[in-house]
């Protein structure tokens, strides 16, 4: 099989895992992987029947002393392991042993949520292959449950559904004509990107030095959202929506739904609506659209907890940081390193 045929052949063995793993998970796809810049060391786990049931990819990072290799993700909550639904642990600790070489003798694996049930079967089969495992918590994501939200009937309130129409025209009185565009990656557009670019410029987060975090104001982190749109499943799970006043672009969202649940990536505003709210309104339409669609839960991150408990979110899942080691001493010599680690 000629090399073009062989890599082909690998990200089609490499997609049908994530599509028969969880739902939630299914956006782990080869290209989600292979859209980063360096591209990283992606392989298939394989049983003794050359099966595969787990795939990883590897890219390295420099953490204080050390070089760690580390499972690869574009951003939070995408660090994670394609894995079989089915998958056992004596075979996967097997395929992990075979490749130990490729893994080294530490590497990392987070920010994940630590009752994963994925992560829960790769715990077990690292152990086994004789990794020992050291975990640092980083917080709890705050989650929307749109179902039993809904199933209340009172949500959002007809004080916050009041609050947001009489935001509405003020911002339209302020600023213009307010109109909302909803797209998916197959159908977004430079001009969008471009608007949220603008956005990210006027917020508070482009405002920081270096131009802060941004997604799409950014060259790079941009690049990588648009190279995944080259995959059609993937570009189908993408989502977002711009808010517009007259010709300028206010605020926007943007993320990745997998099965029943939402994660947003990014939503963003520009400062000089603050007084309105415009961020907060365009949400509220997002969340109403994504219940619409079936979506049940929205994975919102860590922090900002003032206005996301104010919206309804709880704190769900815990987020950990995993570190495998190889050998009893180092994990202990490593463990108050990886405690206190930033």
């Amino acid at each position: 099989m000629a090399p073009g045929d062989l890599r082909t052949h690998d990200n089609a063995l490499f997609n049908a895992l994530a599509e028969r793993g969880p739902a939630h998970r299914s956006f782990l796809r080869a290209a989600w992987f292979d859209a980063a810049t360096p591209s990283p060391d992606r392989f298939l786990l394989t049983d003794d029947h050359n099966a595969p049931i787990a795939g990883l990819a590897l890219t390295e990072r420099r953490k204080g002393l050390f070089t760690l290799r580390e499972v690869a993700g574009g951003y939070w909550p995408f660090r994670g392991v394609v894995m079989a639904r089915d998958a056992q642990v004596a075979p996967l600790a097997e395929a992990l042993d075979d490749h130990r070489g490729r893994l080294g003798r530490i590497w990392r694996l987070g920010p994940v949520e630590a009752d994963d049930p994925v992560l829960e079967t790769l715990r077990a089969a690292a152990r086994t292959a004789g990794w020992h495992i050291l975990s640092r918590p980083l917080g709890r994501v705050f989650e929307l449950d749109l179902a039993a939200l809904g199933a209340q009937g009172d949500w959002p309130s007809t004080k916050t559904q009041r609050k947001n129409r009489w935001r509405k025209r003020r911002l339209e009185e302020e600023s213009g004509p307010l109109r909302v565009e909803f797209f998916a990656g197959t159908d977004w557009t430079p001009a969008q990107r471009d608007a949220m670019a603008q956005v990210e410029a006027a917020s508070w987060l482009g405002k920081l030095d270096h131009g802060g975090d941004t997604k799409f104001r950014d060259p790079a982190m941009r690049g990588y959202w648009e190279a995944l749109c080259a995959d059609p499943r993937l570009a189908a799970m993408l989502f977002g929506s711009l808010m517009w006043l007259g010709d300028t672009p206010a605020a926007f969202t943007f993320g990745i739904q997998a099965g029943d649940v939402r994660y947003y990536i990014a939503n963003n505003y520009d400062q000089r609506f603050t007084q309105f709210g415009p961020g907060r309104v365009l949400l509220y339409d997002d969340f109403a659209r994504a219940a619409g669609q079936g979506v049940t839960r929205i994975s919102w991150g860590l922090g900002d907890a003032g206005y996301k408990s104010e919206m309804g979110a709880q704190p769900g899942p815990e987020l950990v940081d995993l570190l495998f080691v190889r050998g009893a001493l180092l994990s202990r010599l490593l463990s108050p390193w990886w405690e206190r680690a930033a």
